[in-house]
């Protein structure tokens, strides 16, 4: 007799716009389609026709789906958010998954953390996204799991590059230029610093050109919600060390997927994170990866100190050195992607299946 379909209920923001958490949920639910009946609640502040939203506020929606499920799978940043979910949750007796993308880097006293832990301990099982993120939370060893977050793309999000993107990757191309790429969600700032290090890439390319190394930098920001003047001013910035030739800094909501797919070196200079998406994108692809030291990266990332821009660019000039005198790559992954695909699919069906 075959086993009845779980309901599967995922709660977290879905896109728009393009986030690491929101383009994992996408990819969950697409990967799990076909093994659970999948239902979700979306939190991110733009609502989308046909999904059900939080911000909505209907409390009887709400409940309605949490009584419908059989597991809840919480991925909300959000702490409260994060709790809420899992109280309720147990209060109507539902296994629930939590997932740690990130965590907290306000400083708690020990008895704030304390807390925090006694009620992540309720969820039936706790994935950390990297090693970093279990060591911030003292939680029974029984209770979670470490797995990164990424998921291999699917098919559909091989879309193709907007023109503007490309026209300018084509013309890299033919003039020899090393292509680098990076991106953001949102500009904003963390301990008085661009979190996603923005600042720093028109600072080296403007360094790298000087030297006459031809580079051409595509920096992508997802979303202008709350950096559109940052953004602006970067937009200045790059036409004043006049570098708008070779630095392309665009606000678009695409799967970043693809541009690292055109790309020679993906750079994360980030000053804080989880387990980033683009890295692991990125190395999937077999390409060449500069992440600031800020957190345990996956292996074959190339480090480099957290905002030191010297150090940046030191490392930068060896992996352009370096990719100038390889032959061209294939980039397409040595695996079938089919059958990575299915890999995780069978480890996100056991975890869900043995909660």
């Amino acid at each position: 007799m075959e086993n009845k379909k779980l309901n599967l209920l995922i709660i977290g923001p879905i896109s728009p716009p393009a986030g690491g958490i929101s383009i994992h949920i996408e990819r969950l639910g697409h990967l799990l389609k076909n093994d659970f009946f999948i239902d979700i609640i979306d939190e991110s502040k733009e609502k989308k026709k046909g999904s059900f939203n939080l911000r909505s506020c209907n409390i009887i929606e709400y409940i309605k789906k949490i009584l419908k499920s059989d597991v809840v799978f919480i991925h909300s940043g959000n702490i409260i958010l994060k709790k809420s979910h899992l109280i309720i949750s147990k209060l109507f007796l539902k296994k629930t998954i939590l997932t740690f993308h990130g965590f907290s880097h306000r400083r708690k006293h020990e008895i704030s953390n304390r807390i925090d832990n006694y009620f992540y301990s309720l969820s039936n099982k706790l994935i950390f996204v990297n090693k970093d993120i279990e060591i911030k939370n003292k939680i029974a060893k029984n209770k979670y799991i470490i797995q990164h977050a990424f998921i291999p793309p699917i098919k559909d999000e091989l879309v193709k590059l907007p023109s503007i993107i490309d026209d300018r990757i084509s013309i890299a191309k033919i003039n020899n230029e090393i292509i680098i790429c990076a991106n953001a969600s949102k500009l904003i700032k963390f301990n008085n610093e661009d979190l996603y290090g923005l600042d720093m890439c028109i600072t080296v390319t403007e360094r790298l050109l000087r030297k006459n190394i031809k580079i051409c930098f595509v920096f992508v920001v997802c979303s202008l919600e709350h950096g559109a003047e940052l953004f602006h001013q970067y937009q200045k910035l790059i036409t004043d060390l006049e570098i708008d030739k070779n630095f392309l800094l665009i606000n678009i909501d695409l799967p970043f997927y693809k541009l690292i797919q055109k790309s020679n070196i993906v750079v994360r200079p980030t000053n804080t994170d989880g387990d980033s998406l683009t890295i692991r994108e990125a190395l999937f692809l077999n390409k060449k990866v500069l992440a600031s030291d800020v957190t345990n990266r996956p292996d074959n990332t190339i480090l480099f100190k957290n905002r030191d821009t010297d150090d940046f660019e030191e490392k930068l000039i060896t992996l352009i050195e370096n990719e100038k005198n390889v032959n061209q790559r294939n980039y397409q992954h040595k695996n079938s992607t089919n059958y990575i695909y299915n890999d995780y699919r069978e480890l996100y069906k056991k975890i869900i299946q043995s909660t």
